[in-house]
């Protein structure tokens, strides 16, 4: 009982000791952490700020009259073998809004060149709703009137193909509007992510500098390190009008 109470007590006291060796070396570090952590902060600051240009985002909502994502039983006679077969699906339709043949028509629609059509496909983006016949389109741009531009011919020329490939039909059920702030970049969420990198780099140098530095400055070195005894410290003659006493060497 007596030798689990010791083996705890041990363990409570190294652990003291590690917290208080961890604290002594932040607090001897506390200069360049600071600096890390505000250098890190600011240039993020800076960038996000004087950098990184406005995004806006808008949507429209297409409605896909007959879709579904179950197989259907074709025999139509009796004694013929059964056979299931796909319909036309929700990723079917998706698909078909995200292909090349859409986005040329918007190309041509805004007059773009055939070098912006891949960048169009950078800027729509598109996703079916959970449960439903519904297709979201987003669109991001720096300008906010191309975005709604952009939204509102890509659901307008989907459209049009659907009619002429005699799919089911297709309805907008929320025209794309004119984004009246940015979506993007989220300053603050850049700058708290910059504060806490930089926090966390700024700790882990401070304990690989106290890691690499093998000088022995101070008697508490010499006895972690050399595990020798230290008899004494030769003092540092200072001036007369100064009470701080330093030293310049162990013994």
């Amino acid at each position: 009982m007596n030798e689990t109470k010791r083996d705890s007590d041990s363990a409570k006291e190294e652990i003291e000791i590690d917290l208080r060796k961890t604290i002594k070396i932040l607090r001897k570090r506390i200069t360049l952490i600071i600096l890390i952590t505000l250098l890190t902060t600011l240039a993020s600051s800076m960038f996000s700020v004087y950098y990184l240009k406005p995004v806006y985002r808008t949507q429209t909502l297409l409605l896909v009259i007959v879709a579904s994502d179950k197989l259907v039983d074709n025999s139509q006679q009796a004694g013929q073998k059964s056979g299931l077969v796909p319909v036309l699906t929700m990723n079917t339709y998706l698909g078909q809004l995200k292909s090349t043949t859409v986005m040329k028509r918007v190309a041509t629609a805004l007059n773009l060149s055939n070098q912006a059509i891949g960048s169009l496909n950078w800027n729509v983006d598109a996703s079916i709703i959970p449960d439903s016949n519904l297709i979201n389109v987003t669109v991001t741009s720096g300008d906010p009137q191309l975005a709604a531009n952009v939204a509102n011919i890509v659901a307008t020329e989907y459209k049009n193909l659907m009619k002429e490939l005699m799919f089911s039909p297709i309805i907008v059920v929320s025209p794309a509007s004119v984004p009246s702030a940015p979506s993007g970049p989220n300053v603050q969420n850049n700058i708290s992510i910059a504060f806490i990198s930089g926090l966390m780099l700024s700790i882990l140098l401070a304990f690989l500098l106290e890691y690499t530095d093998n000088k022995l400055k101070t008697a508490e070195d010499i006895r972690n390190k050399l595990d020798l005894p230290v008899l004494g410290l030769i003092p540092i003659e200072t001036p007369k009008n100064t009470r701080q006493t330093s030293y310049g060497g162990i013994i």
